[in-house]
């Protein structure tokens, strides 16, 4: 052979790697050889909500890996994966939760929470030992011993003190807010009459000690006593002052998580509605028990005081459409914690409260940043959360329609994907089904 030939040779040798990863097909595609290809999907931006068509998604060793329109051709032991007219999206966090305690419990919170497209949770309830029993799931989940979303620490629940203004707490430096502050909140500070009404309320309002399961629904045991300072708020509700605590809120960086759902459900305590839910279904029988009880207690209010009550949450979603349309932050949670919180099922009471924020005015888009860019933000970790990009964690949600043209469109999970775990419809109906038969049993 001459020395040419060997020449050309050497030269194709070098060559053959090169079209390998190319996938040397002659699409211009790339070979994986691992993880799962999704392809021929529409990426949603989260920033923006601009729709992306036609892009092939690899994630592999729980990072997303490319995120593109060549061809990928899955090889070796890599999966692919049609995603042909779905929706890509980041998971959804749920902002406010109470789980971790109940770790240990059968079933697990887990199978639902990822089958509604929770791939990690902010828990609120952040005591030493609490801490520690995250750190131990997080350590599981991630060697696979586990399935569940990530357990995030940042902060614990923030009420608001009754006896300080919301513009106060916000200027010394409260960094969020929940449930609008609980109770009358942050509404009290857009009261005209803020300063008398408060000291009134305080001295008026029901005292400790509370009953035990007081914290299942607070308004089950104070609705009556405590309805005519919410109807004065309601009389002397001054928009102004609102606008005006919604801009200090927004110059401070003070985030709200609203948990509207967590509001409803106190102020329609024994609402069909949810006593009914066949949702209950996957909640254990001694809470459900506890539910129905501290129900029939909100029976027992006066059907004025239900009124007000009523009517006052319509104005907590009128304030936090305000609040948004002035800049301030927000991110969605649900604030389930087993019994007690009333007619709250984990991970189904997320999708009820993208629901309230739309009948709150809020858009499909904002309603998805809520759960997904802006927690990223909130908690510092926008290099790895919020949005579908390469080098990102690989936790997505694949939709059956597009989340931005209708916030109903969050509810229709096609698949999960937690630490590059493919989980298809199948596999989540039947998490659901196994935690159902599971309760049953019980």
């Amino acid at each position: 052979m001459t020395r040419r030939k060997h020449a050309i040779l050497g030269a194709l040798s070098a060559l053959l790697p090169i079209l390998a990863a190319c996938g040397g097909g002659g699409d211009g595609g790339i070979d994986v050889a691992g993880g799962t290809v999704l392809r021929n999907a529409t990426v949603v931006n989260t920033r923006d909500g601009s729709l992306a068509a036609g892009m092939n998604v690899h994630v592999e060793g729980g990072k997303i890996r490319r995120v593109t329109t060549q061809p990928l051709h899955a090889t070796g032991g890599a999966q692919a994966i049609d995603a042909s007219g779905k929706y890509i999206v980041p998971g959804y966090l749920d902002m406010h939760a109470h789980a971790v305690d109940s770790a240990d419990r059968d079933p697990p919170y887990w199978p639902l929470m990822i089958a509604s497209g929770i791939t990690g949770f902010r828990e609120e309830s952040d005591s030493p030992a609490n801490v520690e029993r995250g750190k131990v799931l997080n350590q599981d989940s991630a060697a696979g011993r586990v399935l569940a979303p990530e357990a995030i620490f940042h902060g614990g629940e923030a009420h608001l003190n009754p006896a300080i203004s919301a513009r106060d707490a916000s200027n010394a430096g409260a960094p969020s807010f929940d449930h609008l502050g609980a109770g009358w909140g942050l509404l009290m500070d857009c009261s005209s009459e803020e300063q008398t009404l408060r000291a009134a309320a305080l001295a008026g309002s029901l005292k400790p000690p509370f009953p035990p399961t007081f914290v299942t629904n607070p308004r089950a045991y104070d609705g009556a006593q405590n309805a005519p300072y919410y109807q004065r708020i309601l009389d002397t509700y001054d928009e102004a002052k609102c606008i005006e605590l919604s801009k200090v809120f927004a110059k401070n960086g003070t985030w709200q998580t609203l948990t509207l759902i967590r509001l409803r459900t106190q102020v329609y305590g024994n609402d069909p509605q949810y006593r009914d839910d066949p949702d209950l279904a996957y909640i254990d029988k001694s809470t459900r028990a506890i539910w129905q009880q501290v129900g029939d207690q909100f029976d027992k209010l006066p059907a004025s005081a239900v009124t007000t009550l009523r009517q006052f949450y319509e104005l907590q979603k009128r304030v936090s459409r305000l609040m948004k349309q002035n800049g301030v932050k927000m991110m969605t949670g649900s604030d389930f914690s087993g019994d007690m919180s009333i007619w709250l099922v984990p991970g189904i009471s997320l999708h009820q409260e993208f629901r309230e924020l739309a009948s709150a005015g809020f858009s499909p888009l904002e309603v998805l940043q809520m759960a997904t860019r802006d927690p990223a933000e909130f908690l510092g970790r926008q290099s790895s959360l919020g949005s579908v990009e390469e080098g990102k964690d690989a936790d997505l949600v694949v939709l059956d329609a597009n989340p931005v043209a209708d916030v109903a469109n969050l509810d229709r999970i096609r698949a999960v994907v937690l630490k590059g775990r493919y989980l298809s419809s199948a596999a989540l109906d039947k998490m659901k089904a196994d935690a159902a038969a599971a309760i049953a049993r019980q």
